[in-house]
C-alpha cells in the first residue's frame, strides 16, 4: 500500500496526515481488478475515462514535497486543526480537495466533510458526504464514494467504505461496478456487501445482483471475483448452444487450484438430446522441464443410442468416452526429450468426434494417432524414436501400419567446400488385429526397414546473382517382410499384377540400393520500375535442376508410409515422386522453372509469378501398387503459382497444374480478398480433377467426381455499432451446400451480443451420409466482467468445416 504524510508550510508545528488511509482506500475502492485498456479507450464512448498519470520522475512518492491550501486554517485549544474552504492538497499526481478538514491531535482522528475528491493518477473517487480516519489505527469510513479507474472504463459506488487492520481489510456496503459510461448504464454488477483481504486472491461479495438497465437479470447468494493475477478455486463462465443433433448444450466448469503447478477444471456438460457428460482436465508442472495433461470425459448413457441406430451400431449400449494423455519432458539443458500424445475413445465408436468435437486429439485420415517420441539432440546430430499406433475412426478404413518403434539417427557436417549428411532409420512396421474394421477379413503384412542415406552436397559456383549446386546421394534400404497366407483382400487387389494376376508382395529380406545425381542451378536478374515513385524492383530468376536416380523393380515391397504427391512448382524441384521410403521413384529429368517477382518502393514484395515444369527424358516406371499402370508421359504438369497485393486493400492468389499432353486443367485454386478497416470481403474457388472427396460433403461417395468448391466469406460493418458476417461454402460439381454461417454482432461501449446461425454438414463414419447440421449461437458480453454464450469477444470468419485462410504468402505483407 502507498503511505504518504503531509508537510504543511503553514509555521504551525503539525505533522498530520490526511491520506494514509484514504489512499489505500481509494485504490481498492474498484471491486474487480481493471481490465486491460488496450484499444477500448480507442472509442469516443470513453473520451471521459481520465489517463493513467506517472510520477514525472524516479523518486519515492512519500519523498515529493507537499503543499497545501486553505480559504482559512484555526488551531482550536486542544489541539485541533481547522480547514476550510476550498481545500487542497498536493503532493507530485496525488491530489486531495475537500470544503472542509479538521484533525484532532490527541486522538489523531481525521475528518473531511464536503466535495472530497481524490486522485491518485491511478483511481480517482468522489464523495459529497463524510471520510473519518484514525492516523493511528488506520481505520477509515467513507460515506457515499464513487470511484473511476484512470485508463479503464470500470467505475462504481458505495454507500460505506470501511477500512480497518492497517487498511488490510476493505468492506463495502451498497457497493456498484460497471465499465459503461455515465448515463448509459446498460448492466451493473450490485453488491449487499463486498469483504476485500488484501492477502487473499480474490474477494467475496454477498446478495449480488446483475442489473440490466433497471431490471435485476441474475441473482448471485454468493460470489467471489479477482483482486490479483493470480488463480484460484471457483466457477468459470458457463457457454451455450443450440444445434440440431445434440439439442440445447450448457457446459458449467469448475476450477480447482490444487497448487501452483496443479490444477483442475471440471465441467458438467449436459445435452438435452445426449444426456449429462462430465469432463475433466487435469493439468500438471512438478518441475519446469516436466508438463502434461490428464483429459477424461464420460457419457454415461447417450440417449441417441439404440441397436437400430446405424451411426452408433458398433456399441453395446450407450456409454461413451475419451481420455487424453500429453506429456513433455526436457532433460539435460533440453538435449533429452521426452513426449507422448495418446488419444482413444471406445473401441467402435466412430462418431465421437463428429458428435462431440472434444478439442484434444490427432486425426489423420479417420485415424486417431497415439504416439510417444524420445529425442536427444546435440549441434551436429541427433537420435530420435517413436511409437506411433493408431484407432481407426472408420469401419472402412483399411487398418494402418503402425510404428513400433522408429528410430532415427542424423548427423550433419559443414566443411569449406561441402556438406555432408547421413540420414538413417529402422523401423518396425505391424498393426493391431484386434481392433480390424467390420468390412476386413484377413491379416496385413508386416515389415522390418533399415533405410541409410549418406549425401554429399558441394555447391560448384556461390556467387551474387548465381549459384551452381551438386549433390550425391546412396540410398540403401532393407525389408525384413512378412507376408500372410491370408492377406486382407484389398492389399491382395492393390499388389496383383495387371499382367500376370500374380501377386507380387515377398516374403523374406529385400534389399534396394539406389545411387541419386541431383545438379540445380539459378540466376537472379533485376531492373528498376517506373511503379512505386520510381523505386520499384522486378526480379527475374530462372532456374534449373537435372535429377538422375536409375530403376528398380520395387513392387516386392509393401506400402507403409509411403503415399503419391500432388505436383506443384515447389514439388517439381524436389528429389522424391513419393512421400515416404518404401517408393524411391527412378529420374532422369530435367525441371525448369522461371519465378517473377515486384518489390515497391520500401521493398515490400507486391507480386509474385512462377511457372515450372519437368521433363522426362526416360519415363518413370516406378509404381506406387503393382495394379497401378505406369507412367508415359514424357512431360509433368505445367505448375503456376501467383501472388499480388493489387494495392493496399486489394490481394489476388492464383495456382493451377495443366496437363499439356491432354491438353486440360488438373488442378487449380484461387482467392481474391478485398480488406480495408473492419470490411473484409474474399472470393475462393478450388478445383481437382477426379478427386476422391471426403465422404462428408459427397452425395454418392461411391463416384469419384471432380472436386469444384467456391467459397465466399465477408465481415462488414452496418452500423456504427453494427457488423455482419459469413460464409458460404458449395461444390458445385456434387450441386451440394458444403458449409453456410451469418451472424450479426452489436457491439456498444461496455456490452454486446452476437448472434449466429450455421448449416454444415455433419459427416458420419459409418453410414457415410451426411446430414444436415443447424447451429444456433448466442453469446451476451458485459465488457470487464464477463460473457455468457458461446464462441469469444472476436467474430471470426471460420466456419464449423473450413477455416479462414488468406492465401498470400508475399514477402512483408503479412
Amino acid at each position: 500500500m502507498t503511505k504518504w504524510t503531509l508537510g504543511y508550510r503553514y509555521p504551525i508545528a503539525l505533522t498530520i496526515s490526511l491520506a494514509p488511509a484514504l489512499t489505500s482506500m481509494m485504490v481498492q475502492a474498484a471491486p474487480f481488478e481493471a481490465p486491460p485498456a488496450t484499444g477500448i479507450l480507442d472509442s469516443l464512448c470513453y473520451d471521459y475515462v481520465p489517463k493513467i498519470e506517472k510520477p514525472a520522475s524516479d523518486q519515492d512518492a512519500n519523498a515529493q514535497p507537499v503543499e497545501v491550501d486553505a480559504d482559512r486554517l484555526e488551531a482550536k485549544q486542544g489541539g485541533t486543526a481547522v480547514y476550510e474552504g476550498d481545500v487542497k492538497v498536493r503532493q507530485g499526481v496525488r491530489k486531495f480537495d475537500s470544503d472542509y478538514a479538521q484533525l484532532d491531535q490527541k486522538s489523531r482522528d481525521v475528518i473531511a466533510i464536503g466535495n472530497i475528491y481524490y486522485n491518485d493518477g491511478q483511481v480517482t473517487v468522489t464523495s459529497d458526504k463524510t471520510l473519518k480516519s484514525n492516523l493511528d489505527t488506520k481505520n477509515s469510513e467513507l460515506e457515499e464514494g464513487k470511484y473511476q479507474v484512470h485508463g479503464s472504463p470500470v467505475r462504481g459506488f458505495a454507500k460505506l467504505v470501511v477500512m480497518t487492520n492497517n487498511n488490510q481489510n476493505i468492506t463495502m456496503e451498497g457497493a456498484q461496478y460497471t465499465t459503461c459510461p455515465p448515463g448509459q448504464e446498460v448492466w451493473t454488477l450490485k453488491a449487499g456487501s463486498i469483504d476485500i483481504d488484501q492477502k487473499e486472491v480474490f474477494g467475496e461479495a454477498w446478495n449480488a445482483s446483475l442489473w440490466l438497465y433497471d431490471y435485476p437479470v441474475f441473482y448471485f447468494p454468493y460470489i467471489n471475483f479477482p483482486i490479483k493475477d493470480e488463480r484460484k478455486t471457483g466457477l468459470l463462465y458457463p457457454g451455450y448452444k443450440q444445434s440440431s443433433s445434440n439439442g440445447m448444450d450448457i457446459t458449467q466448469p469448475f476450477y480447482w487450484n490444487i497448487a501452483p503447478n496443479y490444477d483442475a477444471t471440471i465441467t458438467s456438460r449436459f445435452m438435452d438430446k445426449r444426456g449429462l457428460m462430465e469432463q475433466v482436465e487435469f493439468r500438471y508442472m512438478p518441475d519446469p522441464a516436466h508438463t502434461g495433461t490428464l483429459y477424461f470425459e464420460n457419457l454415461a448413457d447417450d440417449k441417441q443410442y439404440s441397436p437400430s441406430n446405424p451411426s452408433l451400431a458398433g456399441l453395446s449400449d450407450g456409454h461413451r468416452y475419451l481420455m487424453n494423455v500429453r506429456h513433455g519432458s526436457a532433460l539435460m539443458d533440453g538435449s533429452l526429450r521426452f513426449g507422448i500424445d495418446y488419444t482413444q475413445v471406445r473401441d467402435k465408436d466412430y462418431n465421437y468426434f463428429n458428435d462431440f468435437s472434444p478439442q484434444v486429439g490427432t486425426q489423420v485420415d479417420s485415424q486417431l494417432q497415439q504416439s510417444f517420441t524420445a529425442g536427444y539432440y546435440q549441434p551436429n546430430w541427433n537420435l530420435t524414436s517413436e511409437v506411433r499406433r493408431y484407432q481407426i475412426l472408420s469401419p472402412y478404413a483399411l487398418l494402418p501400419h503402425e510404428m513400433l518403434p522408429r528410430i532415427d539417427y542424423n548427423y550433419y557436417q559443414q566443411g569449406k567446400w561441402f556438406d555432408l549428411a547421413w540420414n538413417s532409420e529402422l523401423t518396425k512396421f505391424g498393426y493391431d488385429s484386434g481392433s480390424a474394421a467390420t468390412l476386413q477379413a484377413g491379416e496385413r503384412y508386416t515389415a522390418t526397414r533399415l533405410h541409410l542415406a549418406p549425401t554429399l552436397t558441394v555447391p560448384l559456383v556461390d556467387a551474387p546473382g548465381y549459384y551452381l549446386t551438386s549433390q550425391y546421394k546412396l540410398m540403401f534400404t532393407s525389408y525384413n517382410q512378412e507376408v500372410p497366407d491370408n492377406l486382407v483382400s484389398q492389399d491382395r487387389s492393390r499388389f496383383t499384377d495387371a499382367d500376370s494376376k500374380q501377386l507380387t508382395l515377398k516374403e523374406g529380406t529385400i534389399t534396394r540400393t539406389l545411387p541419386s545425381f541431383r545438379l540445380k542451378g539459378g540466376v537472379n536478374f533485376d531492373r528498376p520500375l517506373d511503379w512505386y515513385d520510381g523505386k520499384g524492383t522486378q526480379t527475374l530468376e530462372p532456374e534449373f535442376q537435372y535429377l538422375y536416380i536409375p530403376y528398380k523393380n520395387q513392387d516386392e515391397i509393401g506400402i507403409y508410409d509411403t503415399t503419391t504427391t500432388r505436383q506443384d512448382y515447389y514439388s517439381l524441384f524436389s528429389d522424391r515422386r513419393f512421400a515416404g521410403l518404401d517408393r524411391i521413384s527412378d529420374a532422369n529429368r530435367v525441371t525448369v522453372g522461371l519465378t517473377s517477382r515486384v518489390y515497391d518502393n520500401v521493398g515490400d514484395e507486391r507480386l509474385r509469378l512462377a511457372v515450372a515444369q519437368a521433363f522426362e527424358m526416360t519415363p518413370p516406371k516406378v509404381r506406387l501398387y503393382s495394379s497401378d499402370p505406369e507412367s508415359t508421359n514424357a512431360r509433368s504438369l505445367l505448375s503456376f503459382e501467383g501472388d499480388a497485393r493489387i494495392t493496399d486493400e486489394w490481394f489476388a492468389h492464383a495456382g493451377t497444374q495443366y496437363d499439356t499432353s491432354e491438353g486440360e486443367f488438373t488442378a487449380g485454386n484461387g482467392a481474391v480478398e478485398y480488406r480495408t478497416g473492419k470490411l473484409t470481403t474474399q472470393v475462393n474457388y478450388r478445383y481437382i480433377k477426379d478427386g476422391n472427396l471426403d465422404y462428408r460433403y459427397p452425395t454418392n461417395t461411391a463416384l469419384a467426381e471432380d472436386l469444384s468448391q467456391a467459397g465466399l466469406v465477408m465481415m462488414a460493418p452496418i452500423a456504427d455499432q453494427w457488423q455482419m458476417y459469413g460464409g458460404y461454402y458449395r461444390d458445385i460439381k456434387q450441386d451440394v451446400n458444403i458449409d453456410r454461417k451469418i451472424g450479426v454482432k452489436y457491439d456498444s461501449c461496455c456490452w454486446s451480443i452476437n448472434m449466429s446461425l450455421e448449416w454444415h454438414n455433419q459427416p458420419d463414419n459409418v453410414t457415410l451420409k451426411p446430414t444436415s447440421e443447424k447451429v444456433i449461437g448466442l453469446q451476451f458480453e458485459m465488457k470487464g466482467l464477463g460473457s455468457v454464450g458461446t464462441g469469444g469477444r472476436s467474430v471470426t470468419l471460420d466456419t464449423e468445416l473450413l477455416p479462414y485462410v488468406r492465401p498470400f504468402n508475399l514477402k512483408g505483407q503479412q
